[in-house]
């Protein structure tokens, strides 16, 4: 208890020191500090208030957080930063809570859905601010991942190799490993090249897309809100060159692409990433389905360009969903549902997990076919997998499809379209952000059910339940 109080204590202190980019570019802007300074404040004093109920904690055996209490913190951080962050966009939403609460859930959690209608009209701080919550998001998972693979245990000679083989069983329920590939070295040379590789892309995100004809303040959002596979948009107007789309595209699938895989560009091994499974099948995916919409549009930039933003559930639109013909909405729905890699920025099912359940149907065809004595392992690429694994993968599946469910279910109750309904909560479970209807004229309880249904997304469920079980318990 004592480690799990010292750890949300230092996630509040650092968030408090994020909003340092925010009043700098009020400053610069000479716009209101007030919201963010408020903010900031309260994580601030939140942060050290539990830092020092921490340090004058009863001495306990405090071995440091368990498995259990890793996915607890990171749950609670998820759900804490957005509800101190909402203060910040109060005054724009005319203090309504509800509102400003789904955009911090939003941008924390990469999906990009948004109440606003006008984005011109907003202050450019807020702007920015916006667009660094979907970037410390995107960070931020793939840092709780780290987090919870090591158990929060810095011994900087460990191999996260040997951690993973020990925490392996727990970690499957949320997030499979799959394909054995893994950080090599110790945690804190790991956790340096993931956080470098993070801001070499996000630096030359803002390069990329400075020189294809944007200012600077824009270059830096929306290459925030692209690598981090998030969505948000820093203008009303989305109509942008080739040359700004392209980049925003290789930005979108960087981020979906798994950090183990970009690990090995760092590390020069280019045969080992150019073979990298899942990538190869994400772009094999991609490409399908672009091929597909184009049967019905026959514009090969803006078809390619939406389905990279679905199936990287990035969420950009250039256009009026509704508009599109009914296959290519179809085709956006599966990229929304599939979503990216394993250990990436993005969200939805997750490649891996689709291809293992693929693969374990001609594996379960064969064994029932086979004597009840005989041996059959399920082998995926020639390496024997767990069945313990695939039972964890349907599993995170079946919950995520009764997820899906109930939420259609409420909105149809509201009367929704099943079309509507379906899209609309496949978007926010997926963390993906494309809108099919008007967030702000939402009920509150449908506002509060997507923003129940972002932070499953983004957590991937299991973190969620962890949390509620420890309550009660």
């Amino acid at each position: 208890m004592k480690t799990f109080i010292r750890y949300l204590g230092a996630l509040l202190v650092i968030s408090a020191l994020f909003r340092i980019v925010p009043i700098i570019t009020a400053f610069v802007f000479d716009e209101s500090q007030l919201g963010f300074w408020v903010a900031a404040g309260i994580s601030l004093l939140l942060g050290v208030a539990l830092i020092l109920i921490a340090h004058y904690w009863p001495k306990d055996k405090d071995l440091g957080l368990s498995l259990s209490g890793g996915l607890t913190l990171a749950a609670l951080s998820f759900i804490l930063l957005p509800l101190i962050g909402a203060l910040s966009y109060l005054p724009t939403l005319e203090y309504s809570f509800v509102d400003s609460l789904f955009e911090s859930v939003s941008g924390f959690t990469t999906t990009g859905l948004t109440v606003y209608t006008d984005l011109d009209s907003l202050p450019r701080s807020l702007l920015i601010w916006r667009a660094m919550t979907q970037w410390i998001g995107g960070i931020g998972i793939v840092m709780v991942f780290l987090f919870i693979l090591t158990r929060l245990r810095s011994h900087d000679y460990i191999k996260l190799s040997e951690v993973e083989e020990r925490a392996q069983s727990a970690v499957s329920l949320y997030r499979s490993q799959g394909f054995t590939e893994k950080l090599t070295g110790g945690l804190k040379s790991s956790v340096s090249r993931v956080i470098l590789i993070y801001l070499g892309y996000t630096l030359l995100g803002i390069l990329l897309l400075y020189f294809s004809g944007l200012t600077l303040f824009e270059s830096i959002g929306l290459s925030f809100t692209a690598l981090s596979t998030g969505g948000f948009s820093m203008t009303n107007d989305f109509s942008f060159s080739g040359g700004t789309l392209g980049a925003l595209m290789l930005l979108m699938l960087l981020g979906s692409i798994s950090f183990l895989a970009h690990n090995k560009l760092v590390l020069g091994k280019w045969k080992e990433f150019i073979y990298s499974f899942e990538k190869n099948v994400f772009l094999v995916l991609l490409t399908f389905a672009t091929l597909v919409t184009l049967l019905t549009h026959a514009d090969l930039i803006v078809s390619f360009f939406m389905m990279v933003s679905a199936f990287t559930t990035t969420g950009y639109a250039l256009g009026p969903i509704s508009v599109l013909p009914a296959l290519f909405i179809f085709m956006v729905t599966i990229g929304m549902l599939v979503g990216g890699s394993f250990a990436s920025t993005s969200g939805g099912m997750k490649i891996y997990r689709i291809y293992y359940l693929f693969r374990a149907i001609p594996w379960s065809i064969k064994k029932l076919s086979s004597p009840a004595q005989a041996v059959i392992p399920f082998k995926v690429h020639d390496q024997e997998v767990d069945e313990a694994k695939l039972a964890n993968i349907g599993i995170f599946l079946f919950a995520y499809i009764l997820i899906l469910a109930i939420g259609i279910i409420v909105f149809m109750i509201f009367d929704y379209s099943f079309l509507d309904s379906s899209f609309q909560m496949i978007s926010a479970l997926g963390t993906v952000g494309l809108q099919s209807t008007d967030i702000l004229a939402l009920n509150p309880l449908l506002k509060s059910l997507l923003m129940v249904a972002m932070l499953l997304g983004r957590l991937e469920i299991f973190p969620i339940f962890i949390l509620i079980r420890n309550i009660f318990k």
